[in-house]
């Protein structure tokens, strides 16, 4: 199972477990990564590449990039909220920042 099915499944179970903090978290993932295909594609149809539904799929490496992206954005929030006071939005953030990072490989 490639790490895009894995999220696949996680999302299923989120839904169908109707997980108010994960399955929103998934959902914007399943979308950048969607995001980011769609970009692909774009580049490949510039260049002139043919079949470009399967060659604009992402592997687990870009799929990896997507995340950390994901991760990065959080934090620079959790930084701009703590300036700001809101430590009660900066918490939600780091909890997804804890959901993404479940999907990065242990180093």
């Amino acid at each position: 199972m490639n790490l895009k099915e894995k999220l696949n499944s996680d999302f299923r179970e989120a839904f169908k477990g109707k997980d108010e903090i994960k399955l929103p978290v998934l959902k914007m993932l399943q979308a950048e990564i969607r995001n980011s295909e769609i970009a692909k594609r774009t580049n490949l149809a510039k260049a002139g590449e043919n079949d470009l539904e399967k060659k604009s799929r992402l592997n687990d490496d870009e799929v990896l990039k997507v995340i950390s992206s994901e991760i990065k954005k959080r934090k620079k929030a959790i930084e701009l909220y703590e300036r700001g006071g809101r430590a009660d939005i900066a918490s939600k953030e780091k909890k997804e920042i804890e959901i993404l990072s479940a999907y990065l490989p242990n180093l």
